[in-house]
């Protein structure tokens, strides 16, 4: 989820993509990146009402240009027509003007069927780019400054570095590549998380202290461990949430959940580059060195927000960050682990925060939301509630689960349910157990 250029965090977007193309016989095409793009969320502008006219006279609408003002990224389909249509034309230089401002974070020029960047960029005797631009001039006269713009934006495309050369053939995987390389670039989105008392005093007081927040010269690596169900991957994706609310200069956000579930390092490694950062990977699989190279020369320039969620061998963390100097200065590494005794073997410095026990006050209204759906316990459940939370011993998983179970039982109920807990021997890893959490 990368930017380009400065940031521009008080700068209003409408769309995340504005799709510039000419409507012809790619629209099959457009209309299939279109619906992949609007699959995932990602807003994009496909202008539906776009007709050419065969001689085009209508000025481009303010409204079209303010559209493209307001968005983060544009995507130009240059095929073979798109120079006979002044509103692409018009388009174009609007893209490459808002691009070069730095309001639009990206530019992905797409050469279709046959179109090349020197056909684009430099309109050579006897292409259709040069037939168009003659016809553009005998409408507008040679020396206007609309044939100036039209030209120079079309200059400028040669200076992109993220051009795509589109072959009927390749369609499919070059809307997928897109699609994946649109996504990684786009803002953070925040997680969605519930259930989160206590956690901001504990980030504001601790953890924002841990992590250095606002020093962007160092790369920081934190590790939040604690039992199972003690809300350490909640605290993480709440963490993440506070840090991209606060600064927006992060080159990419991303947070690989339950590493425990994928074992094979290299896959983790791919799913960093391919499904996070929208980047193909290289190297050969197998080679968990090579992938770890290919992290620092794609990262190492990058300021990165990474966490790492249920790593349980040291392993997993050296294939994905392995040195500080993967990741450029004022990047963030968060982990979460059940086991501390898997730091010791760390390379790197890694700080600490173990994750402790809601308190009372924490614990009460987190079991009485689940339980009764407000923050006190309903009439003359207060006792059992007591119990309740005894058994819980302040574990926000155990609290959530213990509640749902109760919610809606009558007093007589909730007499037994807590008692055959009572008389279990260990009766809070019972608990966490017959919820599947070991």
């Amino acid at each position: 989820m990368a930017n380009h250029g400065v940031a521009t965090s008080n700068y209003t977007y409408e769309y995340d993509v504005f799709l510039c193309f000419r409507r012809g016989v790619h629209l099959k095409f457009v209309d299939h990146l279109y619906k992949d793009l609007e699959g995932i969320d990602i807003k994009t502008f496909k202008d539906a009402d776009k007709e050419e006219s065969p001689t085009d006279k209508e000025e481009t609408s303010p409204d079209l240009l303010e559209k493209i003002e307001r968005s983060r990224i544009a995507v130009v389909v240059f095929c073979k027509d798109l120079p006979f249509s002044r509103r692409c034309l018009d388009e174009v230089a609007k893209i490459m003007e808002c691009y070069e401002k730095k309001t639009m974070k990206l530019v992905v020029p797409l050469f279709y069927r046959g179109m090349t960047v020197t056909d684009v960029c430099q309109q050579e005797k006897d292409t259709t780019y040069e037939k168009a631009f003659s016809q553009q001039e005998a409408r507008f006269g040679k020396e206007s400054e609309k044939i100036k713009t039209w030209k120079s934006a079309l200059q400028r495309v040669g200076d992109l570095m993220s051009g795509i050369k589109c072959d009927k053939e390749y369609e499919t995987k070059i809307i997928s590549k897109i699609v994946k390389g649109i996504s990684a670039r786009l803002p953070p989105l925040r997680l969605q998380i519930k259930d989160v008392f206590g956690l901001d005093s504990r980030f504001d007081e601790e953890v924002k202290l841990l992590l250095d927040i606002g020093n962007n010269d160092a790369v920081h690596i934190l590790a939040i461990y604690g039992p199972p169900g003690i809300g350490k991957t909640t605290f993480a994706a709440h963490v993440f949430n506070k840090i991209i609310s606060n600064d927006d200069q992060y080159a990419a956000a991303i947070f690989i959940s339950n590493i425990r579930d994928k074992p094979i390092f290299e896959d983790l490694q791919s799913t960093l580059l391919l499904d996070e950062m929208g980047e193909e990977r290289k190297s050969r699989e197998g080679d968990t060195n090579e992938g770890g190279s290919e992290i620092k020369d794609k990262l190492g320039g990058k300021k990165v927000l990474l966490v790492l969620d249920n790593v349980h061998k040291i392993e997993q963390l050296e294939s994905l960050a392995g040195d500080c100097n993967w990741f450029g200065p004022g990047s963030r590494i968060i982990i979460t682990t059940k086991d501390e005794t898997l730091l010791e073997g760390c390379s790197v410095e890694i700080k600490r925060y173990q994750m402790r026990e809601l308190n009372h006050d924490e614990s009460l209204k987190l079991f009485c939301w689940y339980a009764f759906g407000k923050s006190q316990p309903a009439k003359n459940f207060a006792d059992f509630t007591t119990q309740a939370l005894s058994i819980a011993k302040g574990s926000p998983l155990a609290l959530k689960a213990l509640g749902t179970r109760l919610k809606d039982y009558s007093l007589e109920e909730w007499e037994m349910e807590l008692d055959k807990y009572n008389k279990v021997p260990g009766a809070f890893e019972f608990l966490l157990k017959s919820f599947g959490v070991h």
